[in-house]
């Protein structure tokens, strides 16, 4: 599968096309190629994931796991429990933060949500947060060592630190999952739902830990990085950071009578609060430079048009799509968030609401592989950027200009890069907001 010919598709309208071609042109299969590499489960567990891998004739472990994630992330009050939890957690760094005064802005959000979503995730168990050896670490080790992991020659010479990263996650989650009780356990319906599937397909304690090692990717490895860069375009335009505080206490924010404790209402913000958003989208199309992936079952005429041959690999990369200037306009490489507003347009510019941009906007993927915990993610991302705007002005330590870094690629399971290098902040408490103790509620 990787050593033949890539199809690179970067047109919108073709990528409507493939997304209609899912039964032949399917992701799948590189769970099948990949998914043991990545992992680490054994051969017993990889015969029981590849089979019926596409749910052609009956389910399969893979789209049972697929369909109950999707049911699991779908849900408004599990969407707004997995927040909840994540939130409680982020008040406290939050606190801590603000005492330091100073922090490296990647490496506090890196360690704060690490730790606050997968305990939304696995509950008060969680292991990343229960070890005493910073397994939250261990995490990020493999995240960096992926792609030689992938390669799968000698990992433990060749990527030694994300072998034993991997090796110290799956042993923790296997003890987790040894514990784990569907009545007693306050994790997620995510977790508990993926529980009894393996179950049911006799997955061991032992592959169900190596298993979670892949899941960690989808919960940590994108989101954290968009978060970074979120927050560093709000707290560097002064003028859209204004804005967002504005928009943010006209429609989000519940005050008590004396002014002295303030609450941010998170669906109330998700619901009303449309320039946060829409930055949040322009982060995404702005950073999100990774590639979907299709591997082709069968000959296809794609569109009508294209010959496709079987047995080889479509590439979508949204780096391209996501500066196509047919769909966003000439200032495409520009980062401006009011394109996603109804009222954005500006000339040289398009405003997505008047265009059809559907298929050249692929942050969390498309067609049926779209990523099943956008709606957390959206929702995680927004809460803290707006917790971070009301609660605190930021700055260069060093008193300079802001510098958006450059991202670096480190991992091809990954689509918002990491920074290239980090940035050192004074975070101080807001002016004119001195004393006000702040909280959050779901309303």
């Amino acid at each position: 599968m990787l050593n033949g010919k890539v199809y690179v598709v970067t047109s919108p309208e073709l990528i409507n096309a493939v997304n209609r071609s899912s039964r032949v042109l399917a992701f799948n299969p590189f769970i099948a190629q990949l998914g043991k590499r990545i992992t680490g489960h054994d051969e017993i567990t990889s015969q029981i994931v590849q089979h019926n891998l596409n749910g052609d004739n009956e389910p399969g472990y893979v789209t049972e796991i697929h369909d109950n994630t999707i049911a699991a992330l779908a849900d408004p009050t599990s969407i707004q429990n997995i927040t909840s939890t994540m939130l409680d957690g982020i008040q406290d760094h939050l606190d801590q933060l603000i005492q330091e005064e100073e922090a490296e802005l990647f490496a506090w959000i890196r360690h704060a949500v690490t730790r606050c979503s997968t305990t939304a995730i696995y509950g008060p168990e969680n292991p990343l947060v229960r070890d005493q050896g910073r397994l939250d670490e261990s995490f990020w080790y493999f995240d960096a060592s992926l792609n030689r992991l992938i390669l799968d020659i000698l990992p433990s010479l060749f990527a030694p630190k994300g072998h034993t990263a991997r090796a110290k996650l799956g042993a923790a989650f296997q003890e987790y999952f040894r514990q784990y009780s569907p009545g007693q356990s306050q994790s997620s319906a995510m977790t508990l739902r993926r529980h009894l599937i393996n179950t049911k397909y006799n997955i061991t304690n032992w592959n169900a830990g190596r298993l979670e090692v892949g899941v960690l990717l989808g919960i940590l490895a994108n989101i954290i990085p968009t978060m970074f860069y979120m927050i560093i375009h709000i707290f560097s335009d002064e003028q859209l950071l204004q804005r967002i505080r504005t928009e943010l206490e006209a429609s989000a924010i519940a005050r008590s009578s004396d002014g002295s404790t303030q609450t941010l209402k998170v669906m109330s913000m998700r619901a009303y609060c449309h320039l946060l958003h829409a930055t949040f989208k322009e982060v995404l199309r702005h950073h999100a430079l990774g590639s979907s992936v299709r591997y082709v079952r069968e000959d296809i005429l794609l569109d009508g048009k294209y010959f496709l041959k079987k047995g080889m690999v479509v590439q979508m990369p949204m780096g391209v799509i996501h500066r196509n200037r047919h769909a966003w306009g000439n200032d495409a490489t520009s980062f401006r968030p009011e394109r996603f507003l109804a009222d954005g347009s500006e000339e040289g510019g398009k405003n997505v609401r008047q265009t059809n941009t559907a298929h050249a906007f692929r942050p969390f993927g498309g067609g049926t592989s779209l990523c099943p915990g956008r709606h957390v993610a959206t929702l995680e991302t927004m809460a803290l950027a707006a917790l971070m705007v009301l609660r605190f002005d930021v700055r260069p330590a060093d008193g300079g200009d802001w510098v958006i870094p450059e991202p670096r690629q480190e991992s091809m399971a990954t689509n918002v890069f990491p920074p290239e290098k980090d940035v050192r902040v004074k975070v101080a408490g807001r002016a004119g907001a001195e004393g006000v103790k702040w909280s959050f509620s779901m309303g």
